[in-house]
Order: C-alpha cells, then structure tokens, then sequence
C-alpha cells in the first residue's frame, strides 16, 4: 500500500457535489455566507425563547463541548432575546430519553441524531418534523449526506459533521513486528499474518470492546458490506426481498471468526466497553484497531501524530462496496412539539455559517457535514489522507439502512455470542435472519415505510 497522500482537485469536488446519490458530497473549497443567519441582533422587546438542545458528540468528537458552547455564546449575542440550553447525554441514554421524551410530547427543541434509519424512525413516529419549510433549499442544499435523512422527497435532519472508519495502527509496533510501513496490509491473508507476527513480539494485534455491544454495530457496517454493492441490498434483505443466510450477507461473520482464531483481538473483549476498547490502542496495547476518524485529534495531543497511522480495511470480498470508506453523518433534528421550530432552524443555520464551520474543524479535526468549510485548513498528512478517501471512495455507514431492532439483537449481540464461543457463524447468521423476520412480523408500519425507502 502507498504512502498517504493527499490529492485535491476542485473540479473533481463540485462534480462529486453535484451528484445527489452519492453517499457523501465533498466539502467545496470557497465558503458562501448563508444570508439567513446574518441578521442583526433581535431587539430588546423581542418575545424570550428558550430553545434545548440534547446532543451526543463530545465523545466521539472531543472539542465539540467547546464549539458548542461558543457557538451558542455568539447566537446570544445577535439574539438576545434567546436562550439556549445544551445537554449532553451519554451514549446508553441518549436513545432511550428522546423515547420517552417523543412518548411524553415534551423534551428537546433540537435533538442529535445518528444518520439513516436512527433519524427515520423517530420521523415515521411523528417526533420529527421536515426542514423543508423551515430552511431555504439552497441552504440545505450545502449539507453533506442528505441521502441519509431523506424520506418521502423531504428532509428529516441536518448533517452536523462526518464520521468515518479507518483502520488506525501504531506504527512504532509495526516496525518492532517486522511489518513494513510501505507496504501495509490490504488482503484478508495479509491481515491474519500482521497478527501472527504481532503475537510473535507479545503485542495484541487488534483491541476492541463489546461489553456495551455498538463495537458490534460498527464490526457489521465495516465488515459485512464487502461482498454487496449498495446499501439497498442491506434494506432488501431488511424487507425480505433477500436473506442475511445468503452467501454474500453471512460471509462476514465466518471472516471475524477467523480473526478471532488467528488471536487477533484482546482476550478480553467482551468484558471491556467500546470506550475501553479503544483506550487499549492509545495506551500502546494494542497495533490496531478498526477506528474512528473523528478521534484522531484527540488521540494525538494524548501520544502524537507520529504514533499512529491510518490504512484502509483489508479486504476479502469483491462488492462494490469493498472498496469504499465508511463515511456517516451524525446530525440534529427538530422536534415536532418545539413551540420554537423558527428559532431552532435559525439556530442550526447559524453552526452551518462559514467562521462556525472553520471552528469547528479547528475544535475538533473532523471534517464538517457542509461542502461551504474552507478545506485549505486540511495541513495534517493524516487527516489530509482521511479528506482524500472521503471525497474519493466514501461510502455509507450500513448500520444506518437496517432496522435499529436488527443491529441490536443480531449484530450486538451476535458478536459477543461469537466471541463468547456461543455460536457459529453459521448460527449467527440465521440469528441475524430470524430477528429479521420477527421485527417484520411485529413492526408492520415502520416495515411499509422501509419498503417505501427501499422503492424510491
């Protein structure tokens, strides 16, 4: 594999902007100023409104806390009459409270999303309300991934920032391991022989963690898409058009069973959470993990940019989708009982205005869900290799084009299962089929809406 590179060329930018079914549209390389969001500052007489925001992403994003807080601080300030709450929640809450809270009818102004099916369904229940009056269309027109929060012709979310999966590997570790830098891993064979020789030297080739279960979720998205060509095959089979027992959708899980056989993972991995899971790489024990580029920054001011490189997952199918790096966009949502819907989409219009979006990367490192964020900042090799894959080879995420019940029963729960010794691959692939069936059989309304999203 060559050494990373970066290679920018603008036409090829607006020409992968332009096309709407692509899973990611580039950043462009001018910022515009969004007029909307430039007004000056409401007057004093105004009507007070608070608006609430729940959010997740100061832990997969470390320096969003910062951002936000900054950002609302200058929102005050053109608009003094409002006032905004932000809560954070954690990762095991943050699903569960806007539930009850959509139940409820009450609970946040603006909500944060995961992209595909983990926005749609809280909009096929009614929690959400479109943008599509709310926000002018050549504003929305700037998001990144609308693919992914578009139902029925509308838009359900806006794109807040891209999270992608490289592989991220210690090359300090490599090198004491007889793996050469310039030509690193980039077959299935080639991946079990970095652990033997990883092994060799004492060191654990891959950590991971799935105590808590989403390392399952990200396992299934970056591995089990090698053998397909789209995310519509993953709704297909959703649907029962086709069956996660075939060749091409079960593949995967005998693939991770031999990782597990070749000793490639920590021996804990099912005691440890995700969280733990990537603190062993960043402790230095452990050369690999299948990562998240969202971290890097942070893992950098913890052990630096020279302790850690970034390759593509190796491969073993011939899908079209084998060749493409995951790339998501995490989001926000406003709610359908805010009695501040406005204000909100005044709110989420002004985090998308050219210095927010610059602050953003300068914050965090990870590249903003808008094609309007001034790429000229891009200086580091690392994360200039990460912007080349996203513009060239991004792909989507698959946990977002299955039904939340189908990654929490099968893949959550099938990879600790599997690594637990408790079925094969063979039995964990007619789990993932039989969950299928059942969240068809009990969810006769959200699987209509799925057939619509598949159709069109």
């Amino acid at each position: 594999m060559s050494k990373t590179r970066f290679v920018f060329v603008l036409l090829t930018l607006v020409s992968i902007l332009a096309a709407c079914a692509q899973p990611v549209t580039p950043p462009a390389e001018q910022p515009q100023q969004p007029a909307a969001t430039e007004a000056p500052a409401q007057p004093a007489e105004a009507e007070p409104v608070k608006l609430v925001i729940w959010w997740w992403g100061e832990q997969e994003a470390p320096g969003a806390q910062q951002w936000l807080d900054e950002t609302i601080a200058e929102y005050q300030k053109l608009h003094r009459n409002v006032t905004i709450e932000a809560v954070l929640q954690s990762t095991d809450s943050l699903i569960p409270a806007f539930q009850s809270a959509a139940a409820a009818q009450q609970g946040p102004d603006i909500q944060y999303f995961w992209g595909g099916v983990w926005t749609l369904e809280f909009a096929w229940s009614g929690a959400l309300v479109p943008l599509d009056d709310l926000i002018p269309a050549e504003e929305r027109a700037h998001y990144i991934n609308n693919f992914e929060r578009t139902y029925d012709g509308k838009l359900w979310g806006m794109g807040w920032y891209l999270s992608g999966n490289p592989m991220v590997y210690n090359p300090t570790l490599f090198e004491k391991a007889g793996i050469d830098l310039n030509d690193l891993p980039d077959t299935w064979d080639e991946l079990i022989a970095a652990c033997d020789k990883l092994n060799a030297i004492g060191v654990t080739p891959i950590s991971g963690g799935l105590k808590d279960g989403w390392f399952g979720g990200w396992l299934f998205s970056i591995l089990g898409r090698q053998n397909l060509d789209s995310e519509k095959d993953f709704m297909k089979a959703s649907i029962g058009q086709a069956k996660f027992t075939d060749p091409a959708y079960a593949e995967w899980w005998e693939r991770l069973n031999q990782l597990k056989e070749a000793k490639c993972w920590n021996a804990d991995i099912n005691s440890v959470d995700y969280q733990q899971g990537q603190d062993q790489f960043v402790q230095g024990k452990s050369a690999m993990i299948f990562g998240n580029d969202t971290f890097l920054k942070g893992w950098a001011e913890i052990i630096g940019w020279d302790n850690m490189g970034v390759m593509r997952v190796p491969k073993y199918g011939s899908g079209k989708l084998a060749d493409t790096y995951v790339v998501t966009a995490q989001g926000l949502g406003i709610t359908s009982w805010s009695q501040h819907k406005k204000e909100a989409a005044d709110f989420l219009m002004f985090t998308h205005t050219p210095d927010r979006l610059n602050a953003w990367f300068k914050y965090t490192g990870v590249l903003p869900a808008d094609d309007r964020f001034d790429t000229a900042q891009i200086d580091q090799p690392i994360l200039k290799q990460i912007f080349e894959w996203v513009v060239q080879s991004s792909g989507p995420n698959l946990e977002n084009f299955i039904p939340s019940m189908l990654d929490e029963q099968a893949n959550f729960t099938g990879t600790q299962l599997l690594f637990a010794g408790d079925k094969t691959p063979a039995e964990l692939a007619q789990l993932t089929e039989e969950v299928a069936q059942k969240w068809r059989e009990q969810n006769p309304d959200q699987l209509q809406n799925f057939v619509n999203w598949y159709t069109k």
